[in-house]
């Protein structure tokens, strides 16, 4: 695989922020591997090491999570999944990572805003958010940003934010890779990067995990944003020579 290095540098880095926040792995790992590797590779790879890397999280994730919220955001992402699963396999390469560039650069800008608290989630806006939150998913693996700047609105403790955002994305990572399979967008081809990736990937988290138990963050915002932010930003810079 061209760039092992920066892969595996890139994939420690964002699975250290997903462990210690709950999100962000899949944001900032897309957002550098776009930079060197085909978006039909690169995404299916994340999303699987995505879904390794949260097993361990699960367990003390459960007990925390809202329930309802979880409810509502599976209802909407059934939706949403197949519709971005689409998008990965018929949209152009180049078209599809400036579009991911985007979209997370809006996110995160979204997220460096300061709001307060005081959104009481419905029904039919967590199940919107949870259809949006599949879509990008399937397409670009970064279908925790939706969600984020959902919860971020709302008066949901830090602990609480982060325990339903593990359960939902491992959920949404399942559906998506099981999809991939079936629509032969996962192949053996991709086996390769997978293990190369599963170490720092694990360590990553698991380093993440032990940070969170000893200082939980009262905020996401400083630790994940400013990496998102200047991934994205050069993502999006070679994406646009391709295409302009």
């Amino acid at each position: 695989m061209p760039h092992l290095e920066l892969a595996i540098l890139l994939v420690f880095i964002a699975a250290l922020v997903r462990g210690y926040t709950g999100f962000g792995f899949a944001a900032i790992a897309i957002s550098g591997l776009s930079l060197i590797w085909p978006a039909q590779i690169s995404v299916p790879v994340i999303l699987i090491l995505d879904l390794i890397g949260s097993i361990g999280l699960l367990k003390g994730a459960w007990k925390h999570a809202d329930r309802k919220l979880l409810r509502n955001l599976a209802t909407g992402a059934i939706v949403g999944i197949p519709v971005g699963l689409l998008i990965l396999i018929k949209v152009p390469d180049a078209i599809l990572k400036f579009s991911i560039s985007v979209s997370i650069l809006i996110m995160a800008f979204w997220l460096l805003r300061s709001r307060t608290p005081n959104l009481s989630p419905s029904n039919w806006l967590t199940q919107i958010i949870g259809s949006i939150s599949g879509g990008f998913t399937a397409a670009a693996s970064v279908g925790g940003l939706p969600v984020v700047c959902y919860l971020l609105m709302t008066a949901h403790v830090a602990q609480i934010q982060r325990a339903t955002l593990v359960i939902f994305l491992s959920t949404t990572d399942l559906v998506s890779v099981g999809l991939m399979a079936a629509s032969d967008v996962i192949s053996f081809a991709l086996l390769q990067p997978v293990l190369l990736l599963l170490v720092p990937c694990l360590i990553g988290v698991q380093c993440g995990q032990w940070l969170f138990n000893r200082r939980p963050p009262q905020s996401f915002r400083p630790i994940a944003l400013p990496v998102l932010i200047v991934l994205s930003t050069i993502s999006l810079y070679y994406s646009s020579t391709q295409i302009f």
